[in-house]
């Protein structure tokens, strides 16, 4: 006669609940690095603001100064925008499934910085 250890018996609803565990941590770990990728440009961007303002205040930076900034000012409100859109993916009835990712805005180059370049983050 056979005996059954039913201790051992893998059942669907284990495995699918198994899987559901794996997809979370996958869709966990993306939003995390999505996050942290995000956060990364906006003190990039924030630190080279700073600096040229520190420039325009005490009247040494040039024109090209004054509108590299600019230009900078509207990157990073893409870039916070951003991260403020990834807040919100959790909430999606998609999550964590099948999230949808909010499109990433384009990494500024800034000479000041070149170890920000976006091959440089993480």
């Amino acid at each position: 006669m056979i005996q059954i250890d039913w201790s051992k018996i893998i059942t669907k609803a284990m495995k699918d609940a198994a899987a559901q565990v794996v997809q979370f941590a996958a869709a966990k770990a993306e939003l995390t690095s999505r996050s942290t990728k995000a956060l990364a440009q906006i003190a990039r961007i924030q630190e080279r603001i700073d600096t040229i303002g520190f420039g325009i205040e005490v009247g040494e930076a040039s024109e090209e100064d004054q509108a590299e900034q600019a230009a900078l000012l509207i990157n990073i409100k893409a870039w916070k925008t951003h991260k403020f859109a990834l807040g919100k993916v959790t909430v999606q009835s998609t999550w964590y499934a099948a999230p949808v990712w909010p499109a990433e805005p384009a990494v500024p180059v800034i000479v000041a910085d070149p170890k920000g370049t976006a091959d440089d983050l993480p």
